[in-house]
């Protein structure tokens, strides 16, 4: 019986960590209509802590381990559904949601990963079912094609009864065993990443909700700051940021965040701006879901140069999606392989030894965020480049990616982004995989 109840909890774990960040990101960019401010925090604040939880918890004094940081993030997102259900009778609750949620998004993906490992080397791994996972979410799935005053509240009942099955497996875990002198210390570095990330991206998101270009303009500065500094930290300072990682490891974990943000971000703004918003759920979160939910099996079939072939993967599936009119299919083998990158990654960090077993995971997480914000900021910067090309004002962007139905303008203005977004992309990972064979010519050369 207890095995039963166990597997139940791992379907229900497994759903949570691969819908945490996409699904309640749907609900609340949903539920934030309106021109205030207060009508847009429970998104600002489920996104932003949800981007940067991971540099807050890296940076406080903190002796939590992996298992503890689940049970919070577990405790966290059952709270945070409880007050999304709450909020849909007194609209303030919602903003608590926001932010609990957020924080269980930023931490429950990460900690249930080193968590699933330590279970894997000590042969204490559980299965989940497969057909528990599809119901459950069905179910989700079921309350996003209801009326908004059905939907919301539904959307958490459900969410949280997908918490609540969760803590049937967590609470049987209490043997997990960590060396108390391999927990972190405070490592201030990352409290500044978290303040510096967090207004960055809250006037970012702010800016382009809002329509408000005076925010959009203190982003700019603020991220030009952030760069500067980032420049000096890395380049003045011995004790660097994630000295214990190989360059060529960090780089792809990097890239890896960056196409992740290419996906959510941009591929989002690219089908409400291209094809309009009621095209997002076939176009945009479909193919992600189901690359998302593929990629493991895709993986197995790569065989030893999975990171080669994804990154391939990856690249084909950018041409489609800026070369033809296939988005759809390009968006789903994007995501897939980026799935299978992804995962081959999680098994890199995992055998570092010169990390602590129970932070290896965080090292990838903290990597992967910066690569995913830095790459973020860049968007929005290229976005804000091509509009004032064409004598446009930076409101005028805002408005455009935020109309329901797409103009003329709208589509031309995609268009020109997506080349040159994709682009970049495609760059970054030529760049990557021919820099080892420069490399030896360069040094032949001298």
């Amino acid at each position: 019986m207890t095995q039963q109840l166990n597997s139940l909890g791992k379907s229900a774990l497994l759903i949570l960590s691969n819908t945490i960040i996409v699904l309640p990101f749907m609900i609340f960019i949903q539920i934030a209509k309106g021109t205030s401010l207060l009508a847009l925090l429970p998104f600002l604040l489920f996104y932003t802590f949800r981007m940067t939880g991971v540099f807050f918890i890296r940076g406080i004094k903190t002796r939590i381990n992996s298992y503890s940081l689940l049970k919070i993030s577990l405790y966290a997102g059952l709270l945070g559904c409880l007050l999304g259900f709450m909020g849909s009778f007194y609209f303030p609750f919602y903003t608590l949601s926001g932010i609990l949620l957020g924080v269980s998004a930023a931490w429950l993906p990460m900690s249930n990963t080193s968590v699933n490992y330590y279970l894997k080397n000590t042969n204490q791994l559980i299965k989940g079912k497969t057909l528990v996972s599809l119901l459950l979410f069905l179910a989700l799935g079921f309350s996003f094609v209801l009326s908004p005053s059905l939907k919301y509240p539904l959307f958490f009942v459900f969410y949280g009864i997908v918490y609540l099955l969760s803590f049937q497996l967590v609470g049987n875990l209490d043997n997990y065993k960590v060396d108390p002198n391999d927990l972190e210390k405070a490592s201030y570095k990352y409290l500044i990443l978290f303040a510096l990330f967090f207004v960055c991206l809250f006037l970012l998101r702010s800016s382009r909700l809002l329509a408000n270009s005076l925010e959009f303009d203190y982003f700019i500065f603020g991220f030009f700051f952030l760069v500067t500094l980032y420049i000096v930290a890395t380049n003045f300072f011995k004790n660097k940021i994630q000295r214990n990682i190989p360059r060529k490891l960090s780089y792809l974990t990097a890239i890896n965040g960056a196409v992740g943000n290419y996906l959510f971000l941009f591929c989002s703004l690219y089908v409400a701006g291209f094809y309009g918003h009621q095209h997002l759920f076939l176009q945009f979160y479909l193919p992600y879901v189901l690359g998302i939910v593929f990629a493991s099996k895709i993986k197995n079939l790569l065989g030893n140069n999975v990171k080669t072939y994804s990154l391939i993967g990856i690249f084909l599936g950018l041409l489609l999606i800026v070369f033809s009119p296939l988005f759809a299919l390009g968006l789903f083998l994007t995501s897939l392989f980026k799935g299978s990158l992804n995962s081959s990654l999680t098994q890199d960090y995992e055998s570092t030894i010169n990390i602590v077993e129970d932070k290896r995971i965080w090292v990838k997480y903290t990597i992967q965020n910066i690569g995913s914000i830095l790459h973020q900021f860049l968007l929005m910067l290229l976005g804000s480049l091509i509009i004032m090309k064409n004598g446009l004002s930076i409101k005028t962007l805002f408005v455009i990616t935020s109309t329901p139905i797409p103009t003329a303008r709208s589509i031309e203005l995609m268009k020109s982004w997506n080349l040159i977004a994709t682009s970049l992309i495609i760059l970054i990972i030529i760049a990557y995989l021919i820099y080892p064979k420069i490399v030896p010519l360069l040094k032949k050369s001298k």
